[in-house]
């Protein structure tokens, strides 16, 4: 009989701490894909996404759909070069994929470009 008590005892005592305990474990909930919050403006607030000046102002262009598409077959080309590739030969890469970039925008979405491109640097010092 008092062993039974006791095994009715254990089995309460488990039954209550393993709730306590696998809650104790859980992370903090963060939205799948969403960087730790970070200070508007400080370095690591890039809202999750790593933050692509070039990209961005492309987006501020008014492109044709036949210019989307050659730029992004020149930005897909470039990701299968950088798989594993060393930091030089990225660097060699993203300034390869700008020059063919700019060879497909007319010369006012050039401008418009390096206009954007200025700008996001202005932003991005240190104040």
């Amino acid at each position: 009989m008092s062993s039974l008590r006791f095994l009715a005892a254990a089995v309460l005592a488990a039954s209550l701490t393993a709730p306590v305990a696998a809650f104790a474990q859980q992370s903090p909930t963060v939205p799948v894909g969403a960087a730790p919050a970070a200070a508007p403006g400080k370095p690591g607030a890039h809202n999750g996404r790593h933050h692509n000046a070039f990209r961005s102002a492309l987006r501020g262009l008014n492109l044709s759909s036949a210019q989307k598409s050659q730029i992004d077959q020149v930005f897909a080309q470039a990701r299968g070069q950088n798989r594993s590739a060393d930091p030089a030969t990225r660097k060699a890469n993203r300034e390869k994929l700008r020059a063919q970039v700019e060879a497909i925008l007319t010369p006012a979405q050039r401008t418009q470009l390096r206009a954007a491109l200025q700008q996001a640097r202005r932003q991005h010092q240190p104040a």
